[in-house]
């Protein structure tokens, strides 16, 4: 962890290498999907009709990416599975990038059914920065989390579920 700015209390600005490290594991499937091609590719062929909403979930999304790699606590340390909480929140970090990965799998062997796809790929994303934020105790990713999630996985539930 680097830090370069002091904000407040035990929060800086700076990066947090493990905050990196988690924003590339969750581009992985982005990032092979060159390779992959996959023959339909509904996310990425997406139309959004409500540009407000697409709007208002680029800057969160994009808050939250910020947030992950650029706080960093000097009280927190980089990579602890300690205590109770630590856990916790660690395997539901795990937890959430293995659902969103196995979303993936379905998606690029051609199984892209709208439910899974919001679920893995909408609302997983979000619930991983959140739990991660919860595991680094980094309360303003945190705070950015829950808008993201509502607006990431209402926007996958409208261009998913209900228009098909």
């Amino acid at each position: 962890m680097l830090k370069f700015i002091h904000l407040f209390k035990n929060y800086y600005l700076g990066i947090s290498l493990i905050g990196v490290a988690a924003f590339a594991i969750q581009e992985i499937p982005y990032m092979i999907m060159p390779l992959i091609k996959p023959a339909s590719n509904p996310i990425m062929n997406m139309q959004n009709e409500i540009k407000w909403l697409e709007t208002v979930q680029g800057i969160f999304g994009f808050l939250c990416m910020i947030l992950l790699m650029l706080i960093v606590r000097d009280d927190v340390k980089i990579f602890s599975i300690a205590s109770a909480r630590e856990k916790i929140f660690f395997c539901l970090t795990i937890l959430m990038i293995l659902i969103n990965f196995v979303g993936w799998a379905f998606y690029y062997s051609g199984y892209q059914r709208g439910w899974l796809i919001v679920l893995s790929q909408f609302a997983a994303v979000p619930l991983y920065y959140l739990f991660f934020g919860l595991w680094k105790s980094n309360y303003l990713l945190v705070g950015a989390t829950g808008p993201f999630f509502l607006i990431h996985t209402i926007n996958g539930i409208l261009n998913f579920l209900v228009r098909k």
